[in-house]
Order: C-alpha cells, then structure tokens, then sequence
C-alpha cells in the first residue's frame, strides 16, 4: 500500500499544477506542440492510476488482476515516452530527418511493446507473475526498457543541440526538456535494478513539475501579454475612430492610383456623400 501512496501523491500533483493544460483553459494551449502535451499528460494520468493499482493488487494478493494491470502498465508507459518524443520534436519546431526519425523510432517502440504485451498472455516474454503474486522480469522486458531508455537519451541530447542552435531567449526552456529526458532516463535505469519502486512515477512527478514551472507558465504568460497587447491596439484604434468621426474638421483617404475614396469621417461624408459606397472611419 505504501507503493501506491507515491502515486496518489503524483495524481494529486499532476491535476492541481496542469490543470489549465488539461482543460485547456483561456484558450493558451491551441498550437499543435501543446495539444501533444495535453495527451501526453492524460497518458501520465493513465500510468499514474495503473501504478496505484499495481501496489493495492499486489498487497491483496491477486495475481490474475495484477498480471491485467502490469500488462496495461507496460503499454501505457511506452505510450507516454511516445507522446514525450512527439511532443519534444513539436515543440522545438524541427523538420529535420532525424526529428521525424525519433518520432518514428517511438512509434515502433509503442507498437512492439504492445504487441509483446499481448504476446506475453500466453507465452512469458516479457515478465512473469506466480501464485503469490511475485514479479519476474524476463531478459525481453529489460531489452525493451534498454530501448525506451536510449530513446529518451537521444530526446534530450537532441533537446541540447537544438538549445545551442536557438535564441537566447528559449535556451532555458530546451534545456528544460532535456533535464526532463535525462531524468527519465535515470530513474528508468535504476528502475531496472529496482521494479518494485516507483522510480518511474517519481520521474514523472518531478519532470512534469519542472515542466509547468520553467516551460508551461511562460507560455501561459506569453499568451496574456499577447492579449493585453491586442487589447492596447483595439482601444487605440477606438480613439482615433471616435476622434476622426468627431471632430469638426473632414478627413478622407484616396486610392493613390484610382484616386478612389477608401475612408471617411463622418464630417465629410455629410458635405461631399463621396463616401456612401466606402467605410467612414
């Protein structure tokens, strides 16, 4: 029980801190790097809820269930380094071969991983659980794990090159996914010596955190003064509008070419009616 308590605490934190990402709220997250997060959060949901269930099975002692939710577990997992490459590539704006290589590599990886899952139903590829609900990872599963770990390995050294390619301004956030790659990969590795801690969900936990602080709300700041600075020019305009219209002297734009009238204040529409057929300022 005490396994789960982890991921209790990581599913408390992920919905308070994203909860705007989740939601989407005020509109801040509609480009296609952020609508990758908001899955890739949801696939953290996911593994945080198998990983509870993983620790409440496991201390009742029912091997069939927790044979199910390892299962799951693995693939909601493969799922989430997948989204993790997507997201990273997305984010950094890269079109390069090796950008959609890596999202290919993920793809691959997720699929084999579920394939092997399904596989591991009937014949032990993967991993093992007996009678007394004993887990017992088979070469296979550490292969796989081999595999996520280089992928994420090669996420953040091609979150570092990018760093030192960009402006000044975004080399904290680059170097933001990349401690985020590198952390996962660790607790991974350690993970593998150690399956029955929630090393894993600790690297989740604390990424994510790193994430919404460092990454998330800047964005969420750039898009408020991106709508302040909309709103400045929308009362300006407003004010020169109500100025031209009032005041008693006659404005009026021409076509330089056509010598066409464009615009008017409402003064000299009134004399002239030139500006019947065209927009009074």
């Amino acid at each position: 029980m005490y396994y789960s308590a982890i991921g209790l605490l990581a599913v408390l934190i992920l919905l308070i801190e994203n909860q705007d990402v989740m939601l989407n709220q005020e509109g801040a997250f509609e480009k296609p790097a952020w609508r990758v997060y908001r899955w890739f959060l949801f696939a953290v949901l996911a593994y945080y809820i198998l990983d509870i269930l993983w620790g409440i099975i496991e201390g009742m002692k029912l091997p069939r269930l927790l044979f199910a939710d390892t299962t799951v577990y693995f693939i909601a997992m493969a799922v989430g380094v997948l989204l993790w490459v997507k997201y990273t590539v997305v984010y950094l704006d890269e079109e390069s071969s090796f950008g959609k290589g890596l999202i290919l590599a993920g793809r691959v990886l997720a699929g084999l991983i579920t394939v092997l899952a399904v596989v591991n139903i009937f014949t032990p590829v993967l991993f093992t659980i007996d009678s007394r609900c004993v887990y017992s990872a088979l070469p296979l599963r550490h292969i796989m794990l081999a595999c996520q770990i280089l992928l994420l390995l090669l996420i953040a050294i091609y979150a570092v090159v990018s760093m030192f390619r960009s402006r000044a301004e975004k080399r904290g956030k680059y170097r933001t996914l990349a401690l985020f790659g590198l952390l996962m990969a660790v607790l991974l590795f350690i993970q593998i010596w150690y399956p029955l801690l929630p090393l894993y969900t600790i690297a989740y936990m604390l990424g994510t955190c790193l994430l919404h602080t460092f990454v998330v709300n800047e964005e969420k700041a750039k898009f408020k003064r991106g709508l302040e600075e909309a709103a400045k020019d929308a009362e300006l305009k407003n004010t020169i509008e109500s100025l031209l219209n009032n005041m008693p002297g006659m404005t009026f734009t021409k076509d330089a070419e056509t010598g066409a009238y464009l615009a008017c204040n409402r003064a000299f529409a009134a004399v002239t009616n030139h500006c019947a057929d065209s927009q009074c300022l």
